[in-house]
């Protein structure tokens, strides 16, 4: 038997679906997105403000020494 030829607009199932060409996205990969664009900005803000006040967030002691040279 022949194959029929498929229409223009129906894709074979074992081709990928290009991300960026398709409108249709799970509102949880938005969501998450926007929410991790939050979370950075909140950090750069939060670290911006720590530098304006002179907040120093570096744990390590930079005039601390290891001990005696042997």
């Amino acid at each position: 038997m022949p194959r029929t030829a498929l229409a223009p607009t129906v894709r074979p199932w074992y081709d990928p679906i290009d991300g960026a060409s398709t409108p249709l996205v799970r509102p949880y990969l938005t969501a998450h997105e926007r929410e991790e664009k939050a979370r950075i900005q909140r950090l750069r803000r939060d670290i911006l403000w720590c530098a304006t006040y002179r907040v120093d967030l570096d744990t390590r002691d930079i005039h601390a020494f290891l001990g005696a040279a042997s």
